[in-house]
């Protein structure tokens, strides 16, 4: 069975583990974190206020430095650098950074020199430093074992919207598009109005000010990365799409407002139908509904996205609208755990 290391223990994190416990497709054998509670970390597996309570057996204690998850034991350790957690001590074939920092993300190359790890997963689409961004339903068929080592699984908004984008661009060709995401609080953003630290750059605050205001009382606009991570994975759309997000006082489930110019006419049915056929076809990757649904009714969904068929929208000019919903957290790390088992 695969050996992973996991560096971070927040949400992707732990969902991760819990999505691993119900298929135990590899196994989680150390975990590094900044927070060295490891009685914590086991209440907060335990006890999620969105996923629900875990379904196995977990204990900890942290004079030992591990915890017990259904009688097997998970080492932790508590480094700021990845480079200095021994994961060759474990056997780790895989190292999933679910830290969100730059850093990391140039130690996780060490690992590599020293054969600590085999491959090194990123849980975010950095400029540089990583060899492939794979995205399933969009490139995964130009993975290269042999060159490929340092691998990023790019971000959610980006695993939803690339093969909705790939789709349409190869049925009927994009010329140009706006793209909305809808993206829930995260956890760098405050209660009340204040100061907002950045999580990948740790000591440098926000100049956007207006993501230090009370992430639960309003709508946030923010710039957002999303275009160029895109771009890295569909380079033909580069510099075709302009992306902006909000951040929305709601826990989990995200959604994307899809405006594009097409360079072939289509009409909002044949759409629909392209897109039933592509959820029929690889409906792990993509789901379609037109049921009258709401955010949370996309929680725990296993596919990367699943098209809302009864927003899409087209015209004569070749405009059309799709509405895209996705969970952030479960959804985004369905896909990383996939993507242990391809690597």
């Amino acid at each position: 069975m695969i050996r992973v290391g996991l560096n971070g223990f927040g949400r992707i994190g732990r969902v991760l583990f819990r999505i691993n416990q119900k298929e135990k497709s590899f196994r989680i054998v150390a975990v590094n974190d900044l927070d060295p509670n490891v009685e914590n970390h086991a209440y907060l597996l335990k006890y999620d206020s969105i996923h629900g309570r875990f379904k196995g057996k977990v204990a900890a204690a942290n004079g030992n430095m591990a915890m017990t998850v259904d009688g097997q034991k998970v080492s932790f350790h508590s480094e700021q650098d990845i480079a200095r957690v021994p994961w060759k001590k474990y056997g780790v074939d895989v190292v999933v950074d679910a830290s969100g920092v730059y850093q990391n993300v140039l130690s996780g190359r060490k690992l590599l020199k020293d054969q600590a790890a085999r491959k090194v997963i990123i849980t975010h689409s950095p400029k540089n430093g990583v060899d492939f961004t794979l995205i399933f339903g969009v490139n995964e068929k130009q993975y290269n074992s042999a060159k490929h080592h340092v691998v990023s699984a790019s971000i959610c908004d980006v695993n939803a919207a690339a093969p909705v984008l790939k789709i349409l661009d190869e049925a009927y060709g994009i010329d140009h598009g706006y793209i909305t995401t809808l993206h829930p609080w995260l956890s760098y953003q405050n209660l009340l109005d204040g100061s907002v630290r950045s999580v990948s750059s740790p000591g440098h605050f926000w100049q956007d000010f207006a993501l230090g205001r009370a992430s639960s009382y309003s709508l946030i606009p923010k710039e957002t990365t999303v275009g160029q991570a895109l771009g890295r994975v569909l380079p033909n759309l580069n510099e075709k799409l302009n992306v902006i997000s909000f951040r929305v006082p709601t826990g989990a489930v995200s959604a994307s407002d899809l405006t594009l110019t097409l360079a072939k006419p289509v009409t909002a049915k044949r759409i629909n139908e392209l897109f039933k056929r592509h959820a029929r076809t690889n409906r792990r990757i993509i789901g379609y509904q037109e049921e009258s649904l709401v955010s949370v009714d996309f929680l725990g969904i296993d596919q990367s996205l699943v098209v809302d068929g009864r927003w899409t929208r087209a015209n004569s000019k070749n405009n059309v609208k799709l509405v895209l919903w996705y969970d952030n957290e479960w959804g985004y790390s369905r896909r990383v755990a996939d993507l242990i088992a391809f690597l």
